[in-house]
């Protein structure tokens, strides 16, 4: 169907004031305000269903047939927001990416369970930002009434629009799911919160009536897999119980084992005991992996053993493949090993490998910064020329924009008066990202001696 008369007749049937779930079709259509791409993609869980290019209108459409599953899907259009389909939804949206979640709007057939669940998220964004602070200073008990008390508001909430809206019984329990770990998540993250709140050394397990909800907790429905409330908090609770199981259990020559890879290895263990569900445990495998590998800052020989164990116990595992990449990378930049020869583009215009760079000069220092991070950009500008004027400095400090245009990179070069031989822009973020592994670490520092790698994981305000 023209996409045009798809998007008029899903917008003739609310206006029309139908709201019959006649068909055995989905139609989900919308419109883009300051859109930042040609494009929407729809995905159902991890999967690309389709895509839409947008109209001259800013307007896309998408039609599923009768063979299309009902329940939770997620449209990209840069930032991510899920929606709730079934058959004989007829779903308009209007979304500004300038204030992409506070400006979108749901109307149609459908348009009841997708605003609650809207409202549902914006109200625990609000709740994680102004109320939960002020409130993990309370004693345990206190603050699990606090909290039940909010939870019930919101479910009093849902269960008011299952009757006017005549909700199916598969979106009650999509969103009561979200209300019910949402309150779980809050109550797991306490004991840690609250140490910090209180500025405590030790951490204060609460009484055990406090984690009853635990004895309700499921691991192994698939249909919850991919509830950003339910799947948030298994993350909190395995790396929860890994941390407080290390610190009772754990002991080498009578002291407390909690490094890194320990920590690590102990997730990946409960991870692989407790939960059935496949997508689940490959999923939260991958973040154990991800958040150890890019953020654990550990050795190399500790990063070959946790790949060593993460294989005997996710071989299968759908993102073995994605995790083995990333350690490939890591392999590349130990020292002695040249830099990838990624491409950045000099300030006259041409372009220059890495390693090329690298090999020019004896003793270099890259470091990175972005246009649209002023702050960072200040700090670490003047960190350079602090080092710079050390008498004992024998470095070349290189630096590489990253998700900068070549206008506003130019204009910040010229205006903070820079060694233009000295700087380079990356035109590919995801390029050199992955093979460098920045993953936002804007502070990294990669040493260089001519032309190997001395250290490629230093730190801009450490020693290297």
């Amino acid at each position: 169907m023209n996409k045009f008369l798809l998007f008029l007749s899903i917008s003739l049937l609310i206006s029309c004031g139908e709201k019959q779930k006649n068909s055995p079709y989905i139609y989900f259509a919308g419109e883009i305000v300051n859109p930042k791409n040609d494009s929407v993609v729809l995905y159902k869980d991890d999967r690309k269903v389709c895509s839409s290019k947008l109209d001259n209108n800013n307007r896309f459409a998408f039609e599923l047939d009768s063979s299309a599953e009902e329940g939770l899907y997620h449209f990209g259009h840069k930032e991510v927001q899920y929606i709730y389909l079934e058959k004989g939804d007829s779903l308009l949206i209007r979304v500004n990416t300038v204030d992409f979640d506070e400006s979108l709007v749901f109307d149609g057939i459908g348009q009841e369970i997708n605003n609650f669940l809207l409202e549902m998220f914006l109200t625990h964004e609000n709740e994680e930002l102004n109320i939960l602070d002020k409130m993990y200073i309370l004693e345990p008990n206190e603050f699990s009434k606090k909290v039940d008390s909010l939870h019930d508001i919101k479910i009093n909430a849902l269960n008011n629009l299952k009757v006017d809206a005549n909700l199916s019984d598969d979106a009650v329990t999509i969103a009561k799911t979200g209300i019910d770990y949402t309150t779980y998540l809050y109550k797991e993250k306490y004991p840690f919160k609250h140490r910090r709140a209180l500025k405590e050394k030790s951490l204060k397990q609460p009484p055990e009536d406090f984690y009853a909800y635990r004895k309700d907790l499921t691991y192994n429905n698939s249909n919850y897999t991919y509830i950003t409330p339910y799947y948030n908090f298994m993350k909190q609770h395995f790396g929860g119980m890994s941390y407080i199981n290390c610190k009772e259990g754990c002991e080498i020559n009578g002291s407390y084992y909690v490094n890194q890879l320990h920590f690590s290895e102990h997730q990946l263990k409960l991870i692989d005991s407790m939960v059935g569900e496949k997508n689940l445990k490959d999923n939260l495998i991958r973040n154990v992996a991800l958040n150890y590998l890019l953020r654990s800052d550990d050795t190399y020989e500790n990063n070959k053993l946790f790949m060593t164990g993460l294989h005997k116990i996710a071989g299968k595992n759908k993102h073995i493949a994605e995790i083995d990449s990333l350690f490939v990378n890591i392999e590349r930049l130990q020292p002695n090993n040249s830099l990838p020869a990624i491409s950045l583009e000099g300030f006259n215009g041409k372009e220059k490998t890495l390693k090329a760079i690298s090999e020019d000069q004896k003793n270099v220092v890259f470091y990175f910064w972005m246009g649209e991070n002023s702050k960072h950009f200040k700090n670490i500008i003047n960190r350079v020329n602090t080092l710079k004027s050390n008498p004992n400095n024998k470095n070349t400090f290189i630096g590489i924009s990253l998700r900068t245009d070549k206008q506003s990179w130019e204009n910040i070069i010229k205006s903070n008066n820079l060694d233009q031989d000295t700087q380079y822009r990356a035109k590919n973020l995801k390029t050199i990202n992955n093979a460098l592994i920045i993953n936002g670490k804007l502070n990294r520092a990669i040493v260089t001696k001519e032309g190997k790698i001395k250290n490629a994981f230093a730190n801009m305000y450490g020693e290297f």
